[in-house]
């Protein structure tokens, strides 16, 4: 009995786990767009990847002057989708205590490799999936 309701749950839950899951194109076409968009300094473009679900206007007038910023004193040399490091704290606290976390669970990574003159080597950006599709992550505050 008990193989039959395992077996039964496996075939209820896969699923609806592969509707969710961002597949191997649209991971191709995010990061495509993601790119083409740096590239162009279309900080407009970048703006439309992010998941803005939640976060608070002071986090996202914050997240959108960093991306500004990252968009238009840096070059970009690579760019990839990586595995998320199960070591990265979900939760963190802001300086003036307020505990934040990604508002959406984190699949991948988006790893940006910057062209040789900027002040970063690399950066990780957290990305997460909603209806298929790959957003950039930003952050809701904890109640």
């Amino acid at each position: 009995m008990k193989t039959f309701i395992i077996a039964l749950a496996v075939f209820i839950i896969l699923p609806f786990q592969s509707v969710r899951a961002a597949t191997p194109e649209e991971q191709a076409r995010f990061l495509t767009a993601v790119r083409q968009a740096f590239d162009k300094q279309d900080t407009n473009a970048i703006f439309t990847f992010v998941c803005w679900e939640g976060v608070a206007v002071k986090d996202t007038d914050g997240l959108k002057k960093m991306l500004v910023s990252e968009i238009t004193e840096m070059k970009v040399s690579d760019m990839t989708l990586v595995d998320p490091d199960p070591k990265v704290p979900d939760v963190w606290k802001d300086e003036d205590g307020i505990a934040y976390h990604l508002n959406l669970p984190v699949t991948k990574r988006l790893r940006v490799i910057f062209a040789p003159g900027g002040h970063f080597g690399s950066d990780m950006a957290p990305v997460g999936e909603k209806d298929g599709k790959l957003y950039l992550l930003g952050p809701i505050p904890i109640k």
